[in-house]
C-alpha cells in the first residue's frame, strides 16, 4: 500500500505543476512571446540583414556580374553588333573632369596629348550613336613613368559599370632586355636588366587577364551615352577614345578564298629563323629568357648556363604577350612554324592569340591551341580538317619587315573557370549556413536536421554536384588525355553525391566541403596558367620541312659528359662572377664575401645590381653566397656561428634573424655601426621601433631589410551580411564577436608571443627594465595585457590553433590579424575572394589623448658586418647602398618582375616601402600602422622572454591556471636566466 500511496502523490505533483503552468501561459503567455521576439529581432537587426534573407544572399548582391553572364543576358535579348559605326573621341575634348584639371601637351609625335596623372580623378566623354546594339571602345594611349605596374582604370557608361571586368580595365606597358646577355668569369649569361620602352599604342578595351580573347562588347541604346573612366593606378597620355562596331574575325576558309580570288602564290626557298629569346617586345618584364640544357637547343649550353629559350613557366599568365619583328624577301604566302616546348597541365593544352602585324588574320588564332607532351617538338600553326589532317595556316606576307605577336590567352578554359568559379562561391555560401546551425565543431552523435533548417540545402548541393559533371566533360573534351583535374573534380562529385542521398552525414563531412573548397579554388588557379616556352619560330615557304628536334639517348648522353666536364673548372660556390678574396686590394680592389639568406633569384639580382652601379662607383667587388634561410636565425648551431668559430665568417650577412646580431655582439663578433660617422643619418631611412632589436649595451649592431607587419584583414561580403562595420578599436572587436560566434564564425589572431605584444605596448608596457637587467613584466600594465590577451580564448573563445588562410577563404573566419605572407597568399593564390576582401590598420586602444594606439611588432629581418671582417669600412658602404632607397626600389622591381607579385619585397627602408607597386587602399592602411611599428628588444638572455610568456600562455588558457600565478611564475623564470646569462658574460647593465 505504501508504495501505490507514493505513486499516487508523484502523480498529482505532475498535475499540479501541469495546471500552475497552463494558468501562468494565458496570463502571460503574450508578454513571453513578445520578448522572445525581440530577442531574435535584435538579433536580426544587430546583422544589418534579415536572418531569413541571408541564406539566399549570393556574391552577385556585392559585386557586378562577370562578363560572361553579361554576354549571356546580351543574347537573350537578342542584342545584335552594330553595323559599319566608327566615331573618335578626342582625348582632351572630355566633357567633365574630377579633381585637378588634366593638361595636355606633346608627346613623341602627338602634339595635345591629355596628361592623365593620380589628381585627376575621373574623366568623362560624351558620345551619340545612331542605332541600338554592341559596340566596342579602342583606346590609344602613351605610358608615363611611374611604379612599372600596368596601368588601370574604372569605365562605366552612363554612371554604371556594365560587368565586373570593367572595374579594372588594364593598359599594358612594352618591356625589353636592355641589352644582349653578358657573361660572368664562369661563362653563364647573366640576364640582362628589363627596361621599358614606352610607344604609342592603339588597343580594344578587353580583359587583361586573358580569359576572353575578343574585345568587351557594350550595349548602347541609340541617342546620346557618358563613358567614363576612373583613376585607379599609374598615370597615362591619351590621344582618342573610338567607339566601332565589333570586329567580325573570317573564318581560314573564307580567308583562303581570297588568296585564290587575288592570286597569291606561296612563296619559293624562304626560311627565316626568329630566336625567340632575342630581345621580343613584351607587355610584362617577368616574362623572359631562360635557359634549356637540351643538347638541341639554339644555341645549345655545352656545359655552361645560356639564356637560349623564351617564356616557359613565366609566360603563363593570360593577357601576357610578346612580339618579334622578323623581315621576308618577297611577297607571297608563308606558312609559320614554331619550336616549343608544353609539358605543363597533364594533358591539357596551352592557348596564344596570334597577331600578324597587331590584327588576329582568322579565327583559328583567336584561340590556338599547343598541346600538351613531354619533348620539344616542332609545328606548323595549322587547323585539323574533319579527315584528320593537318591543314597549314598560310599567311600572306608582303616583303619587308613584319611583327608576330602570341598573347596568351584561357581560351576554353574561360566558362570552365567561371563555372567553377561560381560553384566555389556557392560552396563557400553553404558552408557557411551549415555552419551557421552546426558550429565549425558538429557534435558527429546529434541529428542536426539540416534538411530541414537550411532551405535548399539538397537542392544547391546538387546544382554543383551536377555541374562539376558538366565541367570534367568539357575538360576531357579539350584534353588529349583525362587529366588528373578531372579525377579531383570526380572526387568532389562523388563526395556532394554522398551528402545529398544522406543529408544527416553532412555534419560529420563538414571538412570534406572544406577542403572542397579549397581544391577547387588550387584547381581554378591551375586553370587559368597556360605556359609555354619557345625556342625559335620559323616564317618558311610552305613545302619547307622541318628538322627533328627530339634529342635522343645519344645527344643527351654527350651533354651530360660535357656538363661533367665542365663541373671540374667551374666554381658553383658563388653567384654570378667569383672573385679571389686572397689577392691584394691594392692591385684590384677589395673583395667583400656577401652571405645571402634567400633564394638564388634574390642572390643574383643582388649581384647584377652591385656589378651595374656598386663595384663601378666604389671599386669593392662582392662575391654573393647563398645559403639556406633557416642558417642565418639565431638559436641553433648554424653555419654562421660555424664559421665564425672557424675564423670565416663573412665580411656581410643579409636576411640575418633579427636576434642573431645581439647573440655575435654578446660576443664580440659583430661590428658596432654606431662608430661610423654617419651611422645616424642612415638610420633615418627606417622606423624607430625596427631598430630596437639591434641595440646591445649602447652599440648598433645591424640595420633592419625586411620587416613583417600585422594588419586587419577582413571579408567585405560577409561583413557586409553581418551589417557589422571594421573595428578600429578592441572594443569594437569585443562587440563584434557575439554577431560573428551567432552566425556560427570566428575572428582569428595569432597565439604566439607576437600576440601579446601589441597588448603590452598599447596599455603602457615594456618588456624590461634596467637596461634589460631584469623583466618588466610584473608591472600593472604587463598584468593588464597578459589577461587581455589570454582572455581573448578563455572568455572570447578565439581558436588556438587554425589555418587562417583556409578558413578566411570559407568564410569560417571573415576577419583576422594577418601577417605579410598571409597576405601576400590572399593577394596571390586566392582568386574567388578578388573585390571581397580588405585591408585595414590592426584594432587598438584608445590612449589618455583620446587617439587610437595601434603599436605593434613583427618579424625583422636585419643586415650585420662581423668583426673577423677585414674590410669593415668597405662593408659599411656596402650596407649603405644596399638599403639605400634606390637600391631597395631597384632591387624590389627587379624581383617583382622576375618573380611575379607573389615575392613582393617588404622593404624596411619607408621611404623605398611606399613607391612599391602595392595597391592604394591597401598602402594606406599599410602605412597607418607602420606608424606605430615598435619591435621587441633583444637582451642577454632574452631568448627566454618568448618561450615563457608562451609557457604562461599555455598554463592559462590551456591548463586553466590563475592568470596572475601563470605570469608571477614566467617572471620569476625568465630573471633567474636573464642573471644567469649576465653572469656568464661578467655584463652589469647600467
Amino acid at each position: 500500500m505504501k508504495w501505490h500511496w507514493n505513486d499516487a502523490w508523484k502523480w498529482k505533483k505532475v498535475m499540479l505543476i501541469s495546471i500552475t503552468f497552463l494558468v501562468f501561459s494565458v496570463t502571460f503567455g503574450d508578454t513571453m512571446q513578445s520578448y522572445a521576439s525581440e530577442r531574435l529581432r535584435d538579433r536580426n537587426q544587430n546583422q544589418g540583414v534579415p536572418q531569413a534573407d541571408l541564406t539566399d544572399m549570393s556574391v552577385d548582391d556585392i559585386l557586378k556580374p562577370t562578363y560572361g553572364k553579361t554576354l549571356g543576358v546580351y543574347k537573350e535579348k537578342g542584342y545584335k553588333k552594330a553595323e559599319a559605326f566608327e566615331a573618335s573621341l578626342q582625348a582632351d575634348h572630355y566633357s567633365a573632369f574630377g579633381g585637378v584639371k588634366p593638361r595636355t601637351e606633346a608627346v613623341e609625335g602627338t602634339s595635345s596629348a591629355l596628361i592623365w596623372e593620380k589628381d585627376t580623378e575621373w574623366l568623362e566623354w560624351t558620345i551619340e550613336v545612331p542605332e541600338d546594339g554592341l559596340y566596342s571602345l579602342v583606346a590609344s594611349y602613351y605610358p608615363l613613368a611611374g611604379k612599372r605596374l600596368p596601368i588601370q582604370r574604372e569605365l562605366l557608361i552612363d554612371g554604371q559599370s556594365p560587368f565586373r571586368e570593367a572595374q579594372r580595365i588594364y593598359f599594358t606597358r612594352n618591356w625589353m632586355d636592355a641589352g644582349k646577355p653578358l657573361q660572368n668569369n664562369q661563362g653563364d649569361d647573366v640576364r640582362p636588366k628589363q627596361i621599358e620602352k614606352p610607344i604609342w599604342m592603339e588597343t580594344a578595351i578587353m580583359d587583361g587577364n586573358g580569359l576572353y580573347s575578343e574585345p568587351f562588347q557594350f550595349y548602347f541604346g541609340a541617342g546620346k551615352h557618358v563613358i567614363r573612366m576612373n583613376y585607379l593606378v599609374e598615370a597615362m597620355a591619351l590621344d582618342e577614345i573610338r567607339v566601332t562596331s565589333p570586329e567580325q574575325l573570317p573564318g581560314y576558309g573564307e580567308i583562303e578564298k581570297g588568296y585564290e580570288t587575288q592570286g597569291f602564290e606561296p612563296v619559293q626557298q624562304v626560311n627565316v629563323k626568329v630566336q625567340a629569346e632575342n630581345n621580343p617586345m613584351k607587355s610584362d618584364p617577368t616574362i623572359r629568357r631562360e635557359s634549356n640544357g637540351d643538347p638541341l637547343m639554339e644555341p645549345a649550353g655545352d656545359g655552361t648556363k645560356l639564356l637560349n629559350a623564351f617564356g616557359d613557366w613565366r609566360w603563363r599568365k593570360g593577357g601576357q604577350r610578346a612580339s618579334w619583328t622578323f623581315s621576308v624577301p618577297k611577297d607571297g604566302l608563308y606558312k609559320i612554324g614554331m619550336k616549343f616546348g608544353q609539358w605543363w597541365g597533364d594533358g591539357l593544352p596551352s592557348y596564344r592569340q596570334i597577331l600578324i602585324d597587331g590584327k588576329v588574320p582568322f579565327q583559328e588564332l583567336a584561340e590556338y591551341p599547343f598541346s600538351y607532351s613531354r619533348n620539344w617538338r616542332i609545328e606548323t600553326l595549322h587547323k585539323d580538317t574533319e579527315d584528320g589532317d593537318a591543314q597549314p595556316l598560310l599567311m600572306h606576307l608582303t616583303a619587308g619587315e613584319h611583327t608576330i605577336t602570341m598573347v596568351a590567352v584561357v581560351g576554353p578554359y574561360q566558362s570552365i573557370v567561371e563555372n567553377l568559379t561560381a560553384d566555389t562561391q556557392k560552396l563557400s555560401d553553404l558552408y557557411r549556413r551549415i555552419i551557421m546551425v552546426t558550429g565549425p565543431t558538429p557534435d558527429p552523435n546529434f541529428e542536426y536536421e539540416l534538411g530541414k533548417k537550411i532551405p535548399k540545402l539538397i537542392d544547391d548541393l546538387k546544382i554543383i554536384a551536377d555541374d562539376l559533371l558538366v565541367q570534367m566533360d568539357a575538360l576531357n573534351a579539350i584534353s588529349e588525355k583525362e587529366p588528373s583535374t578531372v579525377n579531383s573534380l570526380r572526387m568532389m562529385n562523388h563526395t556532394f553525391e554522398k551528402m545529398i542521398k544522406n543529408p544527416d552525414s553532412i555534419p560529420r563531412q563538414i571538412s570534406e566541403l572544406s577542403n572542397s573548397q579549397t581544391n577547387l579554388s588550387t584547381l581554378l588557379m591551375g586553370l587559368q596558367n597556360v605556359p609555354l616556352v619557345l625556342d625559335y619560330l620559323l616564317v618558311s615557304s610552305p613545302d619547307t620541312k622541318y628538322p627533328k628536334v627530339k634529342s635522343n639517348f645519344f645527344q643527351k648522353s654527350v651533354s651530360t659528359v660535357k656538363n661533367f666536364i665542365a663541373s671540374f673548372t667551374k666554381d658553383y660556390t658563388g653567384v654570378g662572377s667569383v672573385y679571389d678574396k686572397d689577392q691584394p686590394a691594392q692591385a684590384t680592389g677589395p673583395v667583400l664575401e656577401v652571405w645571402v639568406s634567400r633564394g638564388k633569384e634574390w642572390a643574383e639580382i643582388m649581384k647584377e645590381m652591385a656589378e651595374e652601379e656598386f663595384t663601378p662607383k666604389t671599386g669593392i667587388r662582392i662575391n654573393v653566397n647563398t645559403l639556406p634561410a633557416g642558417q642565418l636565425n639565431s638559436g641553433s648551431v648554424n653555419t654562421l656561428l660555424l664559421a665564425a668559430s672557424s675564423g670565416k665568417a663573412p665580411d656581410v650577412a643579409t636576411g640575418v634573424d633579427s636576434h642573431l646580431p645581439v647573440e655575435f655582439a654578446i660576443r664580440d663578433a659583430a661590428v658596432d655601426l654606431a662608430q661610423f660617422p654617419d651611422y645616424e643619418e642612415v638610420s633615418k631611412r627606417f622606423l624607430p621601433g625596427s631598430l630596437i632589436p639591434f641595440r646591445y649595451n649602447g652599440g648598433n649592431y645591424a640595420l633592419p631589410e625586411t620587416q613583417d607587419f600585422n594588419v586587419l584583414v577582413y571579408r567585405k561580403d560577409i561583413l557586409k551580411e553581418l551589417g557589422v562595420q571594421v573595428p578600429q578599436t578592441w572594443e569594437d572587436t569585443y562587440a563584434m564577436l557575439p554577431i560573428l560566434q551567432q552566425n556560427g564564425m570566428q575572428m582569428y589572431y595569432p597565439i604566439s608571443s607576437l600576440g601579446f605584444m601589441p597588448f603590452l605596448y598599447q596599455n603602457g608596457g615594456e618588456f624590461y627594465q634596467q637596461n634589460g637587467a631584469k623583466s618588466a613584466l610584473d608591472s600593472p600594465e604587463a598584468f593588464q595585457a597578459f589577461t587581455e590577451w589570454t582572455e581573448l580564448y578563455t572568455n572570447y573563445k578565439f581558436p588556438v590553433a587554425a589555418n587562417f588562410f583556409n578558413r578566411f577563404r570559407t568564410g569560417e573566419m571573415p576577419i583576422g590579424i594577418s601577417d605579410y605572407l598571409t597576405y601576400v597568399l590572399l593577394s596571390t593564390a586566392a582568386p574567388e575572394l578578388i573585390g571581397r576582401w580588405g585591408v585595414a590598420p590592426s584594432p587598438g586602444h584608445i590612449n589618455k589623448e583620446g587617439k587610437i594606439d595601434r603599436t605593434s611588432g613583427g618579424v625583422a629581418q636585419s643586415v650585420a658586418i662581423f668583426k673577423q671582417s677585414k674590410h669593415q669600412k668597405e662593408a659599411w658602404e656596402f650596407l649603405k647602398w644596399w638599403t639605400s632607397k634606390d637600391s631597395q626600389v631597384q632591387f624590389a622591381q627587379e624581383l617583382e618582375a622576375l618573380l611575379g607579385v607573389e615575392a613582393r619585397w617588404n622593404t624596411a627602408n619607408m621611404e623605398a616601402f611606399t613607391q612599391l607597386p602595392w595597391p592604394e587602399d591597401d598602402l594606406k592602411a599599410l602605412s597607418e600602422q607602420l606608424k606605430y611599428y615598435k619591435e621587441q628588444p633583444y637582451v642577454l638572455g632574452g631568448y627566454f622572454t618568448p618561450r615563457n610568456i608562451d609557457n604562461a600562455w599555455n598554463r592559462v588558457v590551456l591548463g586553466g591556471m590563475n592568470i596572475r600565478e601563470s605570469l608571477e611564475q614566467g617572471v620569476k623564470d625568465i630573471n633567474k636566466e636573464l642573471r644567469a646569462k649576465q653572469k656568464e658574460f661578467g655584463f652589469t647593465p647600467d
